[in-house]
């Protein structure tokens, strides 16, 4: 079973969700559809990105 690298977690007003993802773009995918949940809405998110590469963290994030 391959290692998760990506860790994506979002705290909304529904509250937390951990998405883990093998690939960088996994992990940018399902953090947008969760984010297209609330299209049209005012909203306030956290989140935060972890992973070893600092540089795909921040492509994830943005």
């Amino acid at each position: 079973m391959p290692e998760t690298l990506f860790r994506v977690t979002l705290e909304t007003r529904d509250g937390r969700r951990a998405l883990t993802a093998p690939t960088e773009r996994e992990a940018a995918l399902m953090g947008e559809s969760v984010m297209r949940l609330y299209e049209g809405q005012t909203l306030t998110v956290g989140f935060s990105v972890e992973c070893a590469d600092r540089e795909a963290g921040s492509r994830v994030a943005f």
